[in-house]
This record gives structure tokens, C-alpha cells and sequence, in this order.
């Protein structure tokens, strides 16, 4: 079975993560960076040389002019997610952005038009879609047993995580968006992924670094400069949706408290809880709890191998991806609308894209 040739573009953390993922896949999924290109030609130099890429290029379009290359992973800061998008699907490549898709819902409407006017593959890398909480609750809610969906609570939150180990996601010029995007973007995703995707009709948000521009941090925490912080370290949103459901969504960095909620789920026949993976139902006139028994989660370095592996399957085999840039447009809305909500101070109207 052919392997399938990918170049990569961008040079910074999380392209070591993808690299170091496809170290031991199998012959049967192969998959191989074959070219990287970064704007820091010692980076890109730097990361070819870790992990036998054999070209380099300072200017992605250069790499993209290669005819052996099917494909391109984009790990690229928030900000620069587009560019590099557009112009690999337009010559011809198929494309896996890192998380968010964008840091803009104009941003991600314009990749996802490329997408359908080149008709070439655009996938969202989110490593979370490939654990087994995930896949087990997906399965559990494809069957119906839930009926229908009336409310949920997604939540992402750390105590004190404020990422300082680059300043690129702290930064507005670079990150466009703080929280909400990097780990935000998980479990929202999560919940319109098991909710079947209703389409969100209006979002009240609130957004704000008020601690992580006052507070220093602390001893064990990352060690992030409250001066550069320009995105928001907190993020809530009350969402509507055109079926009628509605859902809380939360997203914090940093906050005086040891956790603010859990993600679960309301259905009109059960409901259903991620963690523990739980399942609460109305049974021969009883309260009822199913506890899922014997899921064992594996690592993150797992998780990219699974991307990986899904994205050059599909490109390989002419399949759909996995998590295509239409669902994605979804979270952007939302996130979209959760900041813009914050900056007008009430709820504001919403809609996907048609595109």
C-alpha cells in the first residue's frame, strides 16, 4: 500500500508532536513528511534534522510547487491558519489544520469555501475526537437511547494553566483568540459533535482577562508574562440552538476555584455524563446509573498517531475526513460569538455559514 507524501507547515510544537506521532506507524497506515517549511529557516532546519525530513524550505509556496506531495499538515500559530490553508488547497493539496481552524469565523468561512470550490480534503486536526471516552459516548448517543438533546454543559478548565512556554498563544497578534481556543475548542467540539451538530442561533458571552493581567504566577505553574497577555483568559457563553436545545459552555485558563463543572448531557429518555462515562435513565419505575466499564484512555502522542493515520486513510482512499471544515464552522460561530457578545455587552444573533 503507496504512502502517502505530506509536507508540513510550521515548525513550532505541536509539528513536533505530529512528527513524533508517525515514528512507528505501521506500513499499512503509511503516512511521511517528506518536506517542512517554516518562516525560521534554523526551526525548520532544526526539525528536518530530528526527524529525517529530507526538504526544507524558508517559503511554503516553494513546497508546494512539489509535485510528490499529496497533502499538508498546517501548524501554524492561530493567526496564520489561513494563508498557507487557502494556497495549499488551491494547488492542488489536501489539507489537516491544526485546532482551531481559525482564530476568526471569516477566517474559517473563507478555508472552507476553498475546500468546496477546490474539492480538496480540509480537516480539523483535534486530537479528541480519536479518544476512547469520545468514541464510547459517540456511540452510546448514535443509538438514540438519549431521545432528544434539550441542554448540555461543556467545560474546559485549569486551575492555573496559562500557557507561557510561547508567547504566540497569549498574543492577539499571533493567537487572535486565548482560552476558548485552546482548550476551549475541545469540548465544544465534543458537545456538537454527540448533539448531532444543531445549528446555534444566538450566543451571550462573557470574555475577560481580569487574573491573568493581575496575578503573577504561581509556584508550579507555567510561567507566563501577565504584560504580554492580550487574549482572554476566561470565557462563558449561554448558547441557543434552532432545535430548541441550549447550551452552557466554559473555558478558563486561570481562576480561584478547584472546578466549575463537568460536560454532560440532558435527553428527554436519559442523560449522560463524560466523566465518569455514565449513563442515568428512568428503569422499572427505579433511578437507574450505567456506569461504561473497561475504557482505558491512551496517550496524546496516541491521539496524533490516530489523526494522522485518519487524515492519510482518507486522502490515500479518496475517503471523507473525519472532522471536516463544515462541522468545524460550527465552534468558530459559537467562539465568534462569544467574543463578540462580551464586546457588545448582550446576546447577540448568530448563524452558520452556508458555504
Amino acid at each position: 500500500m503507496r504512502s502517502v507524501k505530506i509536507g508540513m507547515i510550521g515548525a513550532g510544537g505541536i509539528a513536533q508532536s505530529h512528527c513524533r506521532a508517525i515514528t512507528d506507524v505501521k506500513e499499512k497506515d503509511a503516512i511521511e513528511f517528506v518536506s517542512i517549511a517554516d518562516i525560521d529557516p534554523e526551526r525548520a532546519q532544526n526539525t528536518a534534522k530530528k526527524w529525517n525530513i529530507p526538504h526544507v524550505y524558508s517559503d511554503y509556496h516553494e513546497m508546494l510547487a512539489r509535485e510528490d506531495i499529496e497533502a499538508v499538515v498546517v501548524t501554524t500559530y492561530n493567526m496564520a491558519h489561513r494563508p498557507p490553508t487557502v494556497d495549499a488547497l488551491k494547488a492542488g493539496k489536501h489539507v489537516m489544520v491544526e485546532k482551531p481552524m481559525s482564530a476568526t469565523l471569516a477566517d474559517a468561512e473563507a478555508m472552507t469555501k476553498a475546500a468546496h470550490e477546490t474539492g480538496n480534503k480540509l480537516m480539523v486536526a483535534l486530537k479528541s475526537r480519536f479518544s476512547e471516552t469520545w468514541q464510547a459516548a459517540k456511540s452510546i448517543m448514535s443509538t438514540g437511547a438519549l431521545g432528544d438533546i434539550y441542554y448540555s454543559e461543556t467545560v474546559a478548565a485549569r486551575r492555573n494553566g496559562i500557557p507561557g512556554f510561547a508567547d504566540s498563544f497569549i498574543r492577539k497578534e499571533t493567537a487572535g483568540i486565548g482560552t476558548v481556543a485552546d482548550i476551549g475548542v475541545y469540548c465544544l467540539d465534543e458537545a456538537l459533535w454527540l448533539m448531532g451538530h444543531p445549528r446555534p442561533v444566538s450566543v451571550s458571552g462573557v470574555a475577560n482577562n481580569t487574573l491573568g493581567k493581575t496575578h503573577q504566577p504561581t509556584r508550579g505553574s507555567w510561567k507566563w508574562d501577565p504584560a504580554k497577555l492580550s487574549v482572554e483568559d476566561f470565557g462563558v457563553a449561554w448558547v441557543r440552538f434552532d432545535n430548541g436545545a441550549a447550551m452552557v459552555f466554559k473555558s478558563v485558563w486561570i481562576m480561584h476555584m478547584d472546578e466549575i463543572g463537568h460536560t454532560f448531557f440532558l435527553g428527554t429518555k436519559a442523560g449522560l455524563k463524560m466523566s465518569p462515562l455514565t449513563v442515568f435513565r428512568h428503569e422499572w419505575g427505579l433511578m437507574t446509573d450505567s456506569a461504561v466499564k473497561g475504557i482505558q484512555e491512551v496517550e496524546d502522542i496516541e491521539l496524533f498517531r490516530r489523526e494522522n493515520i485518519a487524515f492519510s486513510q482518507a486522502v490515500r482512499d479518496d475517503l471523507p475526513v473525519p472532522i471536516p471544515a463544515d462541522e468545524m464552522l460550527y465552534t468558530n460561530v459559537i467562539i465568534q460569538g462569544l467574543i463578540d457578545s462580551s464586546a457588545a455587552g448582550h446576546e447577540i444573533q448568530v448563524s452558520v455559514p452556508r458555504v
